[in-house]
């Protein structure tokens, strides 16, 4: 009795603990940290700007504020001149009711002239009142001088006639993204403490739950931060050119007086371009050579501005621009080479020195009217189903408050829950060892880590074809089970279609992979009906597939070919598939892709046999053609002996035509993604790859 007792008392305080850390980190964000201000430097402030000086030794400030958050934590101040020696200076913050809220003094011989000084607060404030703040002076043997400074000098706090002054935050301990995965992870930790309390099949739902729940934080978490590999250098800015298609579309809303193609709204992504290129992250560096200097002309009154949708629309003779210094003057002409755009001026030469950096240039209009400062072109190469929910979103979310970083962690998230999914069924299909390499793999790739949480790319869509299929194989002999697969079948390659057609062919073969697996086996063991029941579902399943696929084709056709399904198909044949693929005519493309689509299969191919990358954190990426030849070795060293384990290789070999059905077929397309397509090996052949190694590893030792 008194052992239960104490199992009892345990549970409960470990209930409360957890319950208690998530109600902390969660809900009531409780830890915080730092003295954060944005204190203006004096040195910056032009002696023009800068007004009456106060002396607190004679008199008092004083002046009104409104906290920017609760987190206020401090108020800094700027003593212009400081030399007393003797006597204290007071800071006193009171309500609007005239109740002291915190109250500090400080011996003025601490305190050094021309800095900054930091003083802290314990008073609770809220955002949404008024206190005032006051400064005085007692028993100062000299001098204790405040700089007043004009409105443009004030910090957003102020609300009346201030001196140099700046408030200080704490700053939350957890990031958004790191209290959600916590979060998570406690409740899921909770989950399964409950679930030890419970008997029969709720015992077992409710574990599983939790430890589905503790898997997709922890994946979720390296998705989000990448907090497992250092030599993962390119996470940051992985795939951000592409992302910022999804990103830009929600600025055709948060921006609206940004110029706009025609069709904006028909589709789901779009380009931005500013004066210097494209954004987020990625700027055109201007022009520098022996005739320009950062995009200025050396010998005449000119500038050079990248191509783009921007300064086509804007770099308009008779329109004027106004540079970083003020400087106005008027554009004369424009011509255009290859890569510029070559503006000429009625004025001097002008010079990066005397203008300043034409990231600071506004174009104005010729009434002196100033110009929208970027363009958005619609992205017409896919549907962009992705970019339209992301607006959807921004919409519906407090008008766009939610920062874009939670729409990467609802990525990442839904990755991470598609792969443990994924690892779940595989461990009820076959076995924990090798739902172990899939979890592992996906957990640990560099690749997976830097697709997962990308707008762009989505990559949840790619493997819920393969979640699909491998519940179907898990439950052929339920009839409703098909049905249900057949429907999801074409709802999600509809989906993954109309966020891009990229990988499609490894993404239906992952579909039926582990039919195709099961079909060989009862073949193997000449079942009859189970290989009738198996090709009638593969057949079923890739006819919803390819149809989910072409209506995919036919909703992108109608907006492409403006309304005419049929023209629509002919512009996404000639201009998108075809330089894809093989048997394009040079003719129809650019120099630059002529090398692609000359190039053998055989050549394109063996190019991804070079891993750039580990394989996954820890093991190199040289290691990738000894890690994919020792099963085949392993294979025919036990068909000499005929031994082969016949389900093995044929997921070994159907797993490798799933990675390279794409880098086949798409082969143009892979010749030139080899920044990204090695992905292409984790949709099963790394993770095979590694089981049959690991299995006999441990089976060599066991014997």
């Amino acid at each position: 009795m008194q052992k239960n007792n104490k199992k009892n008392i345990g549970f409960i305080v470990l209930i409360t603990a957890i319950v208690a850390l998530f109600l902390l980190v969660g809900p009531l964000n409780f830890f915080k940290h730092g003295y954060y201000d944005s204190e203006v430097s004096f040195d910056e402030i032009s002696q023009d700007e800068l007004l009456d000086e106060y002396d607190v030794s004679t008199q008092e400030f004083s002046t009104t504020f409104i906290p920017a958050s609760k987190n206020l934590t401090g108020v800094a101040v700027y003593f212009k001149n400081q030399s007393s020696t003797e006597g204290t200076v007071n800071l006193n913050i009171s309500d609007a009711s005239g109740n002291v809220v915190d109250s500090e003094d400080v011996e003025l011989s601490k305190i050094n002239g021309n800095t900054w000084y930091k003083v802290y607060t314990t008073g609770k404030y809220k955002p949404s009142q008024t206190y005032t703040l006051s400064i005085s002076t007692s028993n100062a043997n000299d001098a204790v001088i405040l700089q007043e400074v004009p409105a443009e000098c004030f910090v957003s706090e102020v609300q009346t006639d201030t001196a140099l002054i700046s408030f200080a935050y704490k700053k939350s301990t957890f990031n958004a993204e790191s209290r959600i995965l916590i979060s998570i992870l406690l409740l899921s930790t909770l989950v399964v403490v409950v679930s030890t309390q419970l008997g029969g099949s709720s015992k077992s739902r409710a574990k599983t739950v939790g430890f589905i729940g503790i898997l997709v934080s922890i994946l979720a978490w390296n998705y989000t931060f990448n907090s497992m590999d250092t030599n993962n250098t390119s996470f940051d800015i992985f795939q951000t050119d592409s992302e910022s298609l999804s990103k830009s579309i929600v600025d055709a809303d948060a921006y609206p007086n940004y110029y706009t193609s025609d069709d904006i709204n028909k589709y789901g992504l779009a380009r931005y371009s500013n004066i210097n290129g494209e954004y987020y992250g990625f700027k055109n560096a201007y022009l520098s050579d022996d005739d320009w200097d950062n995009g200025y002309s050396k010998n005449e009154s000119a500038i050079a501005l990248s191509v783009s949708p921007y300064t086509a629309t804007v770099a308009v003779a008779g329109n004027q621009l106004k540079f970083g210094n003020g400087d106005i003057f008027e554009i004369k002409k424009v011509t255009r080479d290859d890569t510029n755009y070559i503006l000429e001026f009625y004025g001097p030469v002008l010079s990066v020195e005397k203008q300043g950096s034409l990231d600071n240039a506004v174009f104005l209009d010729s009434n002196g009217a100033e110009l929208p400062r970027g363009y958005l072109a619609q992205y017409d190469r896919q549907y962009g189903l992705q970019g339209k929910i992301f607006r959807i979103l921004y919409r519906i979310l407090h008008n766009g408050k939610v920062s874009t970083h939670l729409y990467r962690l609802g990525c990442s998230l839904m990755a991470a829950f598609v792969f443990v999914i994924i690892s779940y069924l595989i461990k009820k299909k076959y076995n924990t060892l090798m739902a172990g390499c899939f979890l592992f793999t996906f957990w640990l790739s560099p690749w997976v880590v830097n697709f997962a949480h990308n707008m762009y790319w989505v990559e949840f869509t790619w493997f819920i074809p393969m979640t699909i299929g491998l519940f179907c194989s898990l439950n052929i002999h339920s009839r409703t089970s098909r049905v249900v697969t057949y429907i999801l079948t074409f709802i999600s390659i509809l989906i993954k279609c109309l966020c891009g057609y990229e990988y499609i062919s490894t993404i239906m073969m992952g579909l039926i992979a582990f039919l195709i697996v099961d079909l060989v086996v009862a073949i193997n063991k000449n079942d009859k009906k189970e290989i009738i029941l198996l090709i009638r579902t593969i057949i079923i399943l890739g006819i919803l597939a390819i149809a989910g696929f072409l209506v995919a084709i036919c909703i992108h056709a109608q907006v492409r070919g403006g309304g005419n399904i049929l023209e629509g198909i002919k512009i996404i044949i000639k201009n998108d598939v075809m330089r894809r693929t093989s048997g394009a005519n040079l003719n129809d493309f650019s120099y630059n892709l002529w090398s692609s689509i000359n190039a053998s299969v055989w050549e394109v191919v063996c190019k991804y046999f070079r891993f750039s990358t580990e394989i996954v954190t820890g093991i190199p990426g040289n290691l990738f053609p000894l890690l994919a030849m020792i099963p085949a070795a392993l294979f025919l060293t036990d068909s000499l002996k005929k031994q082969v384990n016949i389900e093995e290789a044929t997921l070994y070999f159907v797993m490798l035509v799933t990675t390279l059905s794409w880098i086949v077929l798409a082969k143009s397309h892979s010749y030139i993604h080899t920044h990204i397509s090695f992905v292409l090996w984790y949709f099963g052949f790394i993770q095979i790859c590694f089981y049959i190694v690991i299995k006999r590893v441990l089976a060599y030792f066991k014997k």
